[in-house]
């Protein structure tokens, strides 16, 4: 028995090679994220002396995930990218298949991407909307910051 499925007639086969597209997933990077993601959410995160963030910083994201965003934490994923210095968009996109991704502070590795937004903006990245967002920790003493924050959450979550 065979594993590879042939189509012999020559009026449909056209039609198959479109509808088979496969996608590959690379397997070789282990994201082993925090959270369960079933709302295809990814919060990246950047911290070098923790495996996702310290204390007061995590504090505040369980607290926007879940009083601002009206989420759980198993509805996202938090990955803390400075763990996968090589990693590059499309295989993190590739991964975990977002819908939406919010970026905490990761401006060095958005650039290294090619990717140079102002903080508090949105656009679509590889089918993915996506927010950037400054450090964790200058939301827990900048008002500004944090209005613009909720700002930008609201028109990504909420309109």
């Amino acid at each position: 028995m065979s594993t590879v499925d042939q189509i012999s007639d020559d009026f449909i086969m056209p039609l198959f090679e479109e509808i088979y597209v496969v996608k590959e997933r690379d397997f070789s990077i282990e994201y082993n994220p925090l959270g369960a993601g079933k709302q295809k959410l990814l919060l990246l995160v950047s911290s070098t002396s923790e495996e996702f963030l310290e204390t007061t910083e995590l504090q505040l994201l369980n607290t926007i995930i879940e009083k601002g965003l009206k989420k759980e934490l198993n509805d996202v994923w938090v990955v803390n990218i400075n763990r996968f210095p090589n990693a590059c968009i499309e295989s993190i996109w590739s991964h975990f298949e977002p819908l939406q991704v919010i970026v905490w502070g990761c401006t060095d590795w958005l650039k290294s991407q090619d990717l140079t937004m102002e903080v508090h903006r949105q656009a679509y990245v590889n089918g993915a909307e996506l927010l950037t967002a400054a450090t964790l920790t200058t939301y827990l003493t900048d008002n500004a910051a944090k209005a613009k924050l909720w700002a930008g959450m609201q028109r990504m979550f909420f309109n």
